[in-house]
């Protein structure tokens, strides 16, 4: 998924919008456009409409045939319709809702339209000890992630390293998931590591994302040629821009508060005022 520019975004969507990177991704793939499409979304040109003509034709001939839904719902992801293809898994899985090649591919697919909770659902019914899939773990983490829950985020990233070193999609997940921990350094480094590997569809959004971290930690220059190597020169200025008045705005508020704190606590010294309960005392008392 491309990162959107900084400029019309809140600082923490930025780092989670751009956590699912590859985590559907086919390395042998041809890479995926990175906008949803809406629901009644067409295939973009005729080529695609005749390629999923007969794929079409086997699912609407049986629904439940879950090897033609899968492959008339990566053919309907590849065109742009994400909602569609879901819709098409969704319907072959109410015949079998056991079948883990349905539920991983739901699992990738609603974490591509935006749901990481449901996606977190159908991915852990989904795994197979004895099959393990960098895939279902790599999305797995991205969900994690996006839910706050880093250090489980982290340890299915790591599991999914371990099936497919140094894939630049899982390094990406996991620098930020790092990020959104507060370990710039380390997100940096997995970034730059992600980078190296520029033959790759996800080098741009990588790309940008270095940006995005190196800019959060106040290393502007580095951030703006980072970002030019992704985004024309007017974008990659404005994003920097957009990092460098988020900084001041946090160390503005961040100022605010230690100065109120101050004040606080030299309300405190001052004599404090004694409180009676209860009313006035009797007459006669």
């Amino acid at each position: 998924m491309s990162l959107k520019p900084l400029k019309t975004l809140q600082l923490s969507s930025s780092l989670v919008a751009v956590l699912v990177i590859g985590a559907c991704a086919d390395p042998s793939a041809p890479p995926i456009p990175g906008a949803l499409a809406p629901p009644a979304a067409a295939p973009k040109n005729a080529s695609a409409s005749l390629g999923l003509a007969p794929l079409a034709a086997a699912h609407k001939a049986n629904p439940a045939d879950a090897a033609a839904a899968l492959a008339y719902a990566k053919a309907l992801r590849a065109a742009g319709a994400k909602a569609n293809a879901l819709a098409v898994l969704d319907v072959a899985a109410k015949g079998k809702p056991g079948d883990r090649r349905l539920l991983l591919e739901r699992g990738l697919m609603t974490l591509e339209l935006g749901d990481p909770a449901k996606a977190e659902t159908l991915l852990r019914a989904a795994h197979d000890p004895k099959a393990p899939d960098w895939r279902l773990h790599s999305a797995l983490g991205a969900a994690l992630a996006s839910r706050g829950k880093q250090p489980e985020a982290q340890a299915q990233l790591a599991k999914a390293l371990a099936l497919a070193p140094d894939h630049p999609s899982i390094l990406n997940n996991l620098a930020l998931s790092y990020a959104l921990s507060g370990k710039a350094s380390e997100a940096e480094k997995l970034l730059r590591k992600a980078a190296a590997a520029k033959a790759v569809p996800e080098s741009a959004t990588v790309q940008q994302n270095l940006a995005l971290v190196l800019g959060l930690g106040g290393k502007y220059d580095q951030a703006r040629t980072a970002a030019a190597a992704a985004l024309p020169a007017d974008t990659a200025s404005d994003n920097i821009a957009y990092l460098k008045t988020l900084a001041e705005a946090r160390a503005a508020a961040m100022a605010a508060a230690s100065k109120t704190d101050a004040e606080r606590n030299a309300n405190a010294a001052l004599p404090q005022p004694t409180y009676q309960l209860g009313g006035p005392a009797p007459a006669g008392k």
